[in-house]
C-alpha cells in the first residue's frame, strides 16, 4: 500500500504518492455508511448510462429547473458528461435516504479522495442544490467547495445506472413516497 492513514483512520497521501485505490474505496464506503448511506458499490464507470432525455425530466417536471447553478440549464450537458466519464475507470455509487445527504457525501467523499492523492476525484449529488437560500445564477457559485451537480442534471439515467450495478430502484409513485437518492464519486 502506498500512502498512510491518519489517526482518525482516514487515508492521507504523501507528497508524490496516492493511497492504494482498494484501501481508499474501502475507507470511502465505511465513511458513507457511517454517515447514513444505505448502499455503496464500487463500479466500472462504463456502467454509467447517459441519455439526452434525462435533462428533459428536469426541465419538465422539477421545480428546481433554472434555479441553481448545479441544475439545467447551467449543469453539464449529456455530451459533455460522456466525455468526462471517459476520463475515469472507477466510481463509488452510493444510495442515501435524502438528496441532502447525497449532496453532502458527494462533496465530502470527493474531498477525502483528493486528500488521499486522487486529485481528479469528482462527486455528483442528487436533486437541486439548496445550499443557498437563493442561488447566484447570474454569477459564480458562492459555495463551490460543497455544490455539486446531480447525476440527473448531467444527463445520467440514475435508474438504469443503478440496475447496471445490481441495484433495483423503484421511482416514487406518489408525492412523499420514499425513494433512495443516488450519488457518485468518480475516482482516478
Amino acid at each position: 500500500m502506498t500512502g498512510t492513514f491518519n489517526n482518525r483512520g482516514g487515508p492521507v497521501a504523501g507528497p508524490a504518492e496516492a493511497v492504494a485505490l482498494d484501501d481508499l474505496v474501502e475507507h470511502l464506503c465505511r465513511v458513507a455508511r457511517e454517515a447514513g448511506a444505505t448502499e455503496t458499490r464500487v463500479i466500472d464507470v462504463k456502467t454509467v448510462t447517459v441519455a439526452p432525455w434525462v435533462r428533459w425530466k428536469c426541465q419538465y417536471g422539477c421545480p428546481g429547473y433554472g434555479r441553481s447553478l448545479t441544475c439545467p440549464p447551467f449543469s453539464p450537458r449529456p455530451g459533455e458528461t460522456e466525455k468526462v466519464l471517459d476520463c475515469y475507470r472507477t466510481g463509488l455509487l452510493f444510495l442515501a435516504p435524502t438528496s441532502w445527504l447525497v449532496r453532502y457525501l458527494a462533496a465530502h467523499l470527493e474531498h477525502l479522495a483528493f486528500r488521499a492523492g486522487y486529485y481528479r476525484a469528482f462527486g455528483l449529488g442528487a436533486g437541486p442544490c439548496g445550499l443557498c437560500e437563493e442561488c447566484n445564477t447570474g454569477g459564480a457559485c458562492r459555495r463551490p467547495g460543497e455544490a455539486r451537480p446531480s447525476l440527473e442534471a448531467c444527463g445520467i439515467d440514475v435508474f438504469q445506472t443503478a440496475r447496471n450495478n445490481g441495484l433495483n430502484l423503484t421511482p416514487a409513485r406518489e408525492p412523499g413516497e420514499p425513494c433512495p437518492r443516488v450519488g457518485l464519486v468518480l475516482l482516478e
